[in-house]
């Protein structure tokens, strides 16, 4: 049996319908398009966690962030891991990792300090924690962003969480480190003079938070970067061994800042506002303020991470300059592709594309991501087009999460998943889809590591079930299929209290059917 060669695209926060293949009129994908129309498109694939680096560890691990351990950014992804890149590399695969990783920590900030509970004096600090093996000290620092603009040279160990060849690219629009910056200064004497918003060519005074126009050519880009590195991969492929290849664009997320003719593409009258977004969450009053703090935080700091509001005419700025980063991402995948069928490879990968959350892109007057579970923030893009021999097409209404992902790529690939990776093949046929779980630490633990707000919830049978950590008396419940914008919480709706019963008995057995499994005993007590 001929073993197939995988090519996994992912982008960095984008929504589902942020593609023409998901029904979106305006922006320009046909390269994707072109995937989804030769292949497979999910219309209910969704995040395991809304946030980039847990997600990213759910998708490699194939196991919840509760059990992998990667529960918020700031906590990499355990080197004994066992990631589907492993097992196709020791299986025989050639594994290649172009792009955005995120299995590490990008800064070298310290966290918060945490304190154990109690009274009495503090013993010896190896046994403050629970578990003394911490993810810390130089083999957990290889994505620190500022580690690469110093040493652009730095010796990344590999195999790394399975990639035998990899080419990193740390950080967001035109601010980008890890092997990008020794290639970028080959090519231009001064890089530091065309990024970031101070040299940026349009005028200061008339811009939106988050938005900048980049004086970086588009040559020089680190899409355009991921784009050449990937066809220099595939260039090298003959076809005697099978190779894994995950391109992994650190863009549309924020800041928003499409170089050269991307940044104009788009006329902000063009674009179209979500159906909710004159209903802003800061607004009503039907919301506890547990369910608000990640907005007050963004609106009181919209140059950060955090979700904010903002008015009709930012939010069409923001629309167009983000479709215009995703036309630049599909033309650079436009070439990737082209590399791959000018090595005869065409015919014999699976290609793959997804992203690793998304952003509310609008959606209740909001933009960017955390705090509540909307839809354009838990639910993704997914496409699968597989082999010439295994070649199907159409749409798949079967709901899935990111855990899913390594044991379907495996199972593809004829190789048995490893113990104690918890998703399902997306493509079985038996059984209906096991509910979505999805796990939420909260925006509260970026001060406070112990803080108590996390939010959990279950996609199920077309509902969406949330329950807030600091809101004990407040959910959210949401029939999809009647109100696909979530406009009504039925919560407290005396109609809707048995499926909320029966939504909350099948999060309990979600839960414990995701428990962890990894650990294999060793004899018999």
């Amino acid at each position: 049996m001929t073993r197939p060669n995988f090519l996994v695209i992912m982008t960095d926060q984008q929504r589902w319908d942020h593609l023409g293949a998901y029904g979106n009129r305006v922006v320009q994908t046909p390269h994707l398009d072109s995937i989804a129309r030769n292949g497979l498109r999910l219309e209910g694939f969704h995040v395991a966690n809304p946030i980039c680096q847990p997600n990213r560890a759910c998708l490699a691990s194939g196991q919840i962030s509760t059990v992998n351990g990667c529960r918020q950014n700031g906590i990499p992804l355990a080197l004994d891991t066992t990631t589907y890149a492993d097992v196709l590399r020791v299986a025989g695969w050639r594994t290649a990792l172009i792009g955005k990783a995120h299995f590490q920590n990008v800064t070298d900030i310290p966290a918060p300090p945490r304190k154990p509970r109690g009274i009495g004096a503090v013993p010896d600090s190896a046994v403050l924690r629970a578990r003394r093996t911490q993810r810390d000290g130089p083999e957990y620092a290889h994505e620190v962003r500022s580690l690469w603009a110093r040493n652009p040279d730095h010796a990344l160990p590999v195999p790394y969480y399975g990639f035998d060849h990899v080419r990193l690219c740390i950080g967001h629009g035109d601010q980008v480190e890890g092997h990008y910056t020794s290639w970028l200064r080959a090519r231009h004497r001064d890089p530091d003079s065309l990024r970031g918003p101070a040299n940026a060519l349009d005028d200061p005074e008339t811009r939106v938070a988050q938005c900048w126009q980049t004086a970086l050519p588009e040559a020089l880009h680190p899409t355009s970067y991921i784009a050449d590195e990937a066809a220099r991969f595939l260039g090298a492929q003959t076809g005697a061994a099978p190779f894994l290849l995950q391109v992994s664009f650190p863009d549309p997320h924020h800041p928003f800042t499409p170089p050269g003719k991307w940044w104009s593409m788009y006329d902000p009258a063009d674009v179209e506002l979500p159906a909710t977004f004159h209903t802003p969450l800061l607004a009503r009053n039907d919301l506890p303020e547990a369910a608000l703090r990640a907005y007050r935080m963004g609106g009181s700091d919209p140059h950060s991470h955090w979700p904010f509001q903002l008015d009709e005419a930012a939010m069409r700025r923001i629309l167009a300059l983000n479709y215009g980063a995703i036309s630049f991402i599909d033309a650079a995948i436009g070439r990737i592709l082209a590399a791959l069928q000018a090595q005869g490879l065409d015919k014999d990968t699976v290609i793959i594309f997804m992203s690793d959350h998304g952003d509310y892109m609008g959606d209740h007057g909001t933009v960017l991501k955390m705090g509540l579970h909307y839809r354009s923030v838990i639910r993704v893009p997914f496409l699968w087009r597989d082999t010439a021999a295994r070649a199907r097409s159409g749409v798949l209404h079967r709901q899935a999460s990111a855990i899913d992902f390594a044991p379907t790529l495996l199972q593809r690939a004829g190789l048995q998943i490893p113990i104690g990776m918890q998703g399902q093949d997306i493509f079985a046929e038996e059984g209906a889809a096991p509910p979505v779980l999805i796990e939420d630490p909260g925006i509260a633990v970026f001060g406070d590591a112990d803080a108590r707000s996390a939010i959990t919830t279950l996609v199920h049978e077309g509902w969406r079930l949330s329950l807030l950590e600091d809101a004990p008396d407040w959910g959210e419940l949401y029939n999809l299929n009647d109100d696909p914008d979530e406009t009504v919480n039925l919560w407290d709706d005396d109609a809707a209290a048995a499926i909320k019963l029966r939504l909350l008995d099948a999060l309990a057995r979600r839960q414990i059917a995701l428990r962890n499994l990894s650990l294999c005993p060793t004899g018999r007590a």
